[in-house]
């Protein structure tokens, strides 16, 4: 298995993403995962701070999180549930996954303005995919996002969108090394995927905002999928669920 990095140069404002990839050469079956706030850079969703208002509600969250209101507004404009607030952050869950401040960012792009989620990721990430099928290459894909996972320092990766293979294999009824029958056990395909090309893109000046994992197996599929596809609900979610309630 390879992990080849694509580089881009510095985009400003809204772009084509399927041109912005052509100085590489893809091949067939190949996954490209793609940075989550490149494909929004590329539709456009990057707001200015300084145009947003923020609500009551807003102000009390920021009050509690010891972060900006017009963040914190965003923040609530973007979220499905808001969990918990600390120094900094807003703790929300968006279409089944959680993520601080609803995956709101303003590292890469310029000051004064924050990027926001892909509109719609799984929907942008099938259109990216039918054009490679136009010129007759397979591919899959996967738009990532950099993650901090519980008591860990440091970012991994996880998948906000998948289009063209099956994101989750389901290991139950099979046996592990020593016979025993699995129960619960499912593979997260997609988010192994999304973290080898975090590790490659970077979190800072890298300017690879993509890469290919090659010679991947996964289940090549055509259905359409959603988030409902990767995610539990939070009520089931272990860690959640030692959290409790919202705010």
């Amino acid at each position: 298995m390879e992990i080849l990095p694509i580089h881009v140069p510095v985009k400003l404002g809204k772009f084509d993403l399927f041109s912005s990839l052509q100085d590489f050469r893809f091949r067939q079956n190949d996954i490209v995962v793609l940075s989550s706030k490149f494909v929004s850079m590329s539709e456009g969703s990057v707001v200015d701070l300084d145009k947003i208002h923020p609500t009551k509600r807003a102000k009390r969250l920021a009050k509690i999180a010891q972060m900006d209101d017009k963040l914190a507004e965003l923040v609530v404009r973007e979220s499905d549930v808001i969990i918990k607030g600390v120094p900094g952050f807003l703790l929300a869950v968006r279409s089944g996954m959680i993520a601080p401040n609803a995956g709101i960012d303003k590292s890469n792009v310029p000051a004064g303005q924050a990027i926001l989620y892909p509109r719609d990721p799984f929907k942008s990430a099938d259109m990216l995919r039918d054009k490679f099928l136009v010129q007759g290459i397979r591919v899959g894909i996967v738009i990532a996002d950099s993650r901090l996972m519980p008591t860990r320092i440091g970012t991994t990766g996880v998948a906000i969108a998948v289009s063209g293979f099956e994101p989750v294999e389901d290991l139950r009824g099979k046996k592990d090394l020593f016979g025993n029958v699995l129960r619960v056990t499912f593979r997260a395909v997609a988010d192994g995927l999304a973290t080898m090309g975090v590790a490659v893109m970077g979190e800072s000046d890298e300017s690879t905002p993509a890469a290919v994992v090659r010679g991947a197996s996964v289940a090549w599929t055509d259905r359409k999928l959603s988030w409902k596809d990767m995610a539990v609900d939070p009520d089931q979610d272990i860690y959640l669920r030692g959290v409790g309630g919202k705010i």
